[in-house]
């Protein structure tokens, strides 16, 4: 199914959200790929991994990564930009190379058509939306923006937050994910939301789940926090899959 192509597999996405059939999308950039090596990362005023405390996450987010079910995608860092991450989130994926994608496939290049192409049908998706991002986002925008009707806000550090929370959360999952089928998930979670996408995947492969990470920051935040939200080269930047000479 997917090619590896970074404007291709933008569309194939896109023509599996139209099908309105069951599907999900979960991405792992260079935080993830930090996590999986062990390595302290964190965003700013977000969340952060600590090699030596958060070991228990960082079991969870690579079981997240060994579903093989032929509607789930994973995307990972592209290899032009860093190869050695591009490596590190492969080496964990079982799923055939038809199942992986770009990270950013819906950044950089992609980004204004993401917006022009995405936006529209999510907000008229037929049936419920879902949300779970910041809890920082003002619900308002939220159901404005998107049609959610269902919020879960991620409190505080992504990481504590999963940690303190476990068991409550996936109750929240279970009752998301049970109550009707054909829902739209819209995850911007950070690393906890390719932890989250795998567990409602496992509850109820019934629903799209889609992460979204930064694509709408600008909408919900009123600001930029990603280079590709402002930074016109990195903008137009389409990124490319590893060669196939190369190791």
């Amino acid at each position: 199914m997917m090619t590896q192509d970074f404007r291709k597999d933008f569309y194939l996405l896109l023509s599996l959200l139209d099908e309105k059939e069951p599907f999900a999308f979960s991405r792992y950039n260079d935080g993830e790929a930090l996590i999986l090596s062990n390595q302290r990362v964190g965003c700013k005023g977000e969340w952060e991994y600590n090699p030596r405390k958060n070991l228990s996450f960082r079991a969870d987010l690579r079981k997240s990564l060994l579903l093989t079910d032929r509607r789930f995608f994973y995307g990972v860092p592209s290899w032009d930009t860093s190869p050695e991450m591009h490596r590190t989130v492969l080496h964990y994926i079982k799923a055939p190379l038809s199942q992986v994608t770009f990270a950013a496939l819906f950044a950089n290049a992609n980004h204004d058509l993401f917006l022009k192409e995405y936006l529209p049908r999510i907000k008229n998706w037929p049936k419920e939306v879902c949300f779970i991002g910041n809890s920082r986002i003002n619900p308002r925008l939220i159901r404005e923006i998107t049609g959610a009707k269902d919020i879960f806000p991620i409190e505080g550090s992504c990481v504590r937050f999963w940690e303190k929370n476990k068991n409550a959360i996936l109750g929240r999952l279970d009752w998301m994910a049970t109550r009707s089928d054909h829902s739209l998930f819209l995850v911007a979670a950070g690393p906890l939301g390719k932890i989250l996408i795998h567990a409602l995947w496992e509850i109820s492969p019934n629903h799209v789940y889609l992460d979204i990470g930064s694509a709408l920051d600008p909408l919900l935040f009123g600001k930029s926090t990603r280079a590709y939200h402002k930074d016109a080269q990195n903008r137009s930047l389409v990124l490319k899959w590893r060669p196939k000479d190369e190791a």
